[in-house]
This record gives C-alpha cells, structure tokens and sequence, in this order.
C-alpha cells in the first residue's frame, strides 16, 4: 500500500516582514492622526477659555468701576451727626445740610422722649459715612398711649397714690396740704382731691389721659402738724378745711 504523503505551504518570511511593516505604518499613521485632531481640538478650547477669561475680566473691572462711580468712593467722608432728641423735621434739615439723605424707618412709644422726636438711628452718631448715604430714623410716636384716670380720693393715702399711679405709668404732680378735722395723727396723709395738672379742674376716676401725664392731689393734715413751724413739703399750706 502506498502513502500520501501532505506538504503544507508555507508563508514565505519576506511576505512577514511585509505585512508587519505595513501594520505598524498603519497604526503610527493613525495614531498621528489622532493626536493631530487632539492639539486641534486642545487648541480651540484654549482659544474659547481665553476668551471666556478675558470677558471674565472685562466684567469684574466694569463692575468694580460702576460700583466707585455709585458709592462715590473717591469722596470726602462725612460725619454722622447725633440727631436723638431732634424734632423729625431738624434731624431731617441738618442731615440734608451736611449731604446726607434720611428715611424714618418706623414710629414707636418711649417714655420720657418728646413727640414726634428722634429716638434711634442708624449709622450711629460719629461714623463716617460717604455722602449722599441714607441715614435711618425711628421716631417717637405723637400718638401717645391713653390710661385710665384710678379713684384716689378719699380712698388712698399719698404713698399708696404714688405707689398705684407708677403702675399705671402715671405721675404725681403737685401736692397741695390742707388741714381737715377727720386727719387724726400726723402719719395720715389721705388724699382728699385729685385735678388735672395745673388746674383746678376736678379729674374724674375713669378718665382716659396720656400716658405719664401728671396729676395733682390735694392731702389731708391733722391740726398739730398745721401747727408745726417745720413742714414736710414745699407747697404752702392752705387754709383748713373741715
């Protein structure tokens, strides 16, 4: 029997080198290729970063200019001036006086401060301020909380009214001492009488007046302290009263 026998063909090593040599060219073609269209696309980014940059700052020097020209930064500072205690209308003639703007902000009550009077602001007095910068005022409100008049008469001795008036935010005025047959010892003081302040207008328990308004009392002696030489008050005793 005979055999068969099988050659294989081989690839000839020159073909090999051939094929190796165009592979690599290929690829460090494309390879430079790609690396062309990068830089190309790397440089048109840094141009528009540039750009985005150089607007950046444009922007920021224009504002930086707008806000000198607005808050007048070149200027000569101006001194705040203590306004509380002025009248709204003078504390608003002197701040317009000496460049400055105003605003009254709010009104409110404070015991004790004229009406329609300035009771806070801000800046504060002393700051130096730009001119043309607004100064804020609270004032005091003419609209002065009303209290109910209490029933002291021939109910309540001095220091008892005294005490019962300061709750109510209410002053006592002028006491006037008169001698009266139903005072028994010197420490009585009972009040006999109460007025509106600086008349002889009666004033009736339950009648609404001002917040810290005063009211005037008339307060019972006994005899022997009208006899005394040395009185307690500096208002003159007035003729007994039975």
């Amino acid at each position: 029997m005979s055999k068969i026998v099988v050659h294989r063909k081989g690839i000839p090593e020159l073909n090999m080198v051939s094929f190796f040599t165009k592979a690599i060219t290929v690829y460090i073609a494309t390879y430079i290729e790609r690396r062309e269209k990068v830089k190309s696309r790397m440089k048109k980014f840094g141009i528009h970063l540039g750009i985005i940059g150089a607007l950046t700052i444009a922007l920021l020097l224009g504002t930086l200019w707008y806000l000198d020209i607005y808050t007048n930064h070149d200027s000569t500072l101006i001194e705040v001036e203590d306004l509380e205690g002025l009248t709204a209308v003078k504390a608003i003639e002197r701040l317009e006086a000496i460049g400055l703007q105003s605003e009254v902000t709010d009104t409110v009550y404070k015991d004790g401060a004229k009406k329609l009077s300035v009771i806070n602001q801000n800046p504060q007095a002393g700051l130096m301020v730009k001119p043309n910068r607004k100064v804020y005022l609270v004032i005091n409100t003419d609209n002065v909380p009303m209290v109910m008049v209490p029933d002291l008469a021939e109910k309540t001795s001095l220091p008892q009214a005294r005490n019962i008036l300061l709750r109510r935010n209410l002053k006592v005025g002028k006491v006037t001492k008169k001698v009266s047959s139903s005072v028994r010892t010197k420490n009585d003081e009972p009040v006999l009488a109460q007025y509106e302040a600086g008349t002889t207008n009666v004033l009736k328990a339950g009648t609404l007046i001002e917040r810290n308004s005063e009211i005037d009392l008339v307060v019972g002696i006994s005899s022997d302290y009208y006899s005394d030489s040395t009185s307690a008050y500096d208002t003159p005793l007035e003729a007994p009263i039975e």
